[in-house]
């Protein structure tokens, strides 16, 4: 697995530093070209590494660089998720390639997801605050490369936002740091849970550490209320640069919630339960009850994709049942259910952006009214979004259906109060989910522009919608190799 990891640090690593020295070199033309093949062929490289990764890895969890990373199927399967979402969004970057900033962007992307691998494998506080540094800056510029005045306000207030986020993180490592006196985090979980934290009065520093994680961690990927810089990046920025920020970094932040929250979880208590349970609440209510009076399909995605986050709390609500009840049922449940979910979300939310980017290179524009008759005059583009929809909804055999029910089924046996409040979210999103659809297929409009045959945007799109059919249909014969023990150990 250092073999794996090495190759896959330095093939990324190489190809994104190397694409800036390519622009200073040849001409813009052909530097965007050359580019973007380095930076598609690269991710083909991981992407395959990944996949016989997965297939010969064994039933255990590997530590690597003397501790610092944590390497296990589960975290394979995140890092393969968000490569394949890179590797989609690279194909979609029709758009992209017109922009002087074009091979700034293979190159930020390609960092990007290096520092995505480690945060999704991290071990040791910190490696976590390097990754965390290096996803959170990429993540700025890649929000603000396309230099016009929405992206620039939007990747500032991301920065703002972030820095604090960042500020709070470090507040967090240190409050941990000074009750074990190690920054390895399989050594503050065992030391953590050695010492009677009750009788030695840190039991109140280390729920201010967690609260200070959850902080941090809400402000990267949009849980309540910590999310306000998210609608304006989603909803403002092009879609292509925000297909990756939603559909890879986000796997990032989820990733960083395993690892070290999830093991703390014993050590809290009861009220892991309450203040997660409320997180999800607030943050799925909060984004559907917004995104349906949004009338720019854009924007209606940023907070939708606020609500997916509160789905996947629900999850981590379902830690406390080890806690709670002494059984494994709701981890059993909840961590397939965090994988899968992320995984339906990101081929759907950079499905769907990416379709979002070719309306705007075709002069159509993201409202509802824009979208009208685009059923007839752009079939396939229409019947994609329309599959990648319903799988947002969780509509049965498609991957995002899977997701829906191992998350609410998760908290089913501690919080049936919260599954049936989760059940409630998901149809409320119907609602507007629905509008899209209506618009697409059931009222007229005058488009003078068609789709083109093999157009990447609309190729990507159609590739997500098969995945998200194929895989809801493979998903329980997989299941299985998503459970217990790989993050928790």
């Amino acid at each position: 697995m250092e073999l794996v990891l090495n190759f896959l640090g330095i093939t990324l690593s190489a190809v994104g530093l190397l694409s800036p020295t390519i622009d200073y070199v040849y001409i813009k033309e052909r530097a965007k070209r050359i580019s973007f093949y380095l930076t598609s062929i690269s991710l083909i490289i991981a992407s395959a590494t990944l996949i016989f990764s997965i297939f010969t890895y064994p039933n255990q969890a590997i530590l690597v660089y003397n501790g610092a990373l944590r390497v296990d199927f589960y975290g394979i399967f995140l890092a393969l998720i968000a490569t394949i979402g890179a590797l989609l969004v690279v194909f979609a970057s029709s758009s992209i390639k017109k922009w002087s900033t074009a091979p700034s962007f293979y190159s930020l992307l390609l960092l990007g997801l290096l520092g995505v691998y480690y945060l999704i494998f991290v071990n040791d506080f910190v490696l976590l605050i390097a990754a965390w540094a290096l996803v959170a800056v990429t993540s700025y510029v890649i929000a603000g490369i396309r230099k016009d005045a929405r992206s620039v306000e939007g990747a500032v207030k991301y920065a703002i936002m972030g820095a604090l986020a960042s500020v709070l993180l470090l507040f967090a490592v240190a409050n941990i740091y000074s009750l074990t006196g190690t920054t390895n985090i399989g050594e503050v979980i065992s030391s953590l849970s050695s010492t009677d934290l009750a009788l030695t009065g840190h039991k109140n520093v280390l729920l201010l550490s967690v609260l200070l994680f959850i902080s941090a961690l809400g402000f990267k990927i949009g849980i309540v209320p910590f999310h306000g810089w998210l609608p304006d990046v989603y909803g403002g920025v092009h879609p292509i640069p925000v297909s990756f920020l939603a559909g890879v970094v986000k796997i990032a932040g989820v990733a960083v919630i395993i690892r070290i929250l999830f093991p703390l979880a014993s050590l809290i208590g009861s009220i892991w339960l309450l203040i997660f349970a409320l997180l999800s609440i607030f943050t799925m209510t909060f984004g559907n009850i917004v995104a349906l009076v949004q009338s720019n399909v854009q924007r209606m995605m940023a907070y939708s994709s606020i609500a997916h986050v509160g789905y996947i709390l629900t999850g981590v609500t379902a830690i406390s049942s080890l806690s709670l009840t002494g059984k494994i049922f709701g981890i059993e449940f909840a961590l397939p259910g965090i994988a899968i979910h992320l995984l339906a979300y990101s081929l759907a939310k950079v499905g769907i952006f990416v379709g979002l980017a070719f309306l705007l290179r075709s002069k159509i524009g993201t409202t509802l009214d824009d979208l009208k008759g685009i059923g007839r005059s752009m079939p396939t583009l229409s019947i994609s979004i329309l599959i990648l929809l319903f799988s947002l909804m969780g509509v049965p055999p498609l991957l995002g259906f899977w997701g829906k029910f191992y998350l609410f089924t998760s908290v089913v046996s501690i919080a049936p109060w919260l599954a049936f409040i989760a059940l409630i979210n998901s149809g409320l999103s119907v609602g507007y989910y629905a509008q899209v659809i209506r618009y697409m297929f059931f009222m007229e409009g005058e488009k003078g522009s068609t789709e083109k045959a093999m157009n990447p945007e609309v190729s990507v799109l159609m590739i997500a919608a098969i995945l998200t059919i194929v895989l809801g249909i493979l998903v329980p014969f997989f299941t299985i190799y998503l459970l217990p023990p790989y993050p928790l150990g």
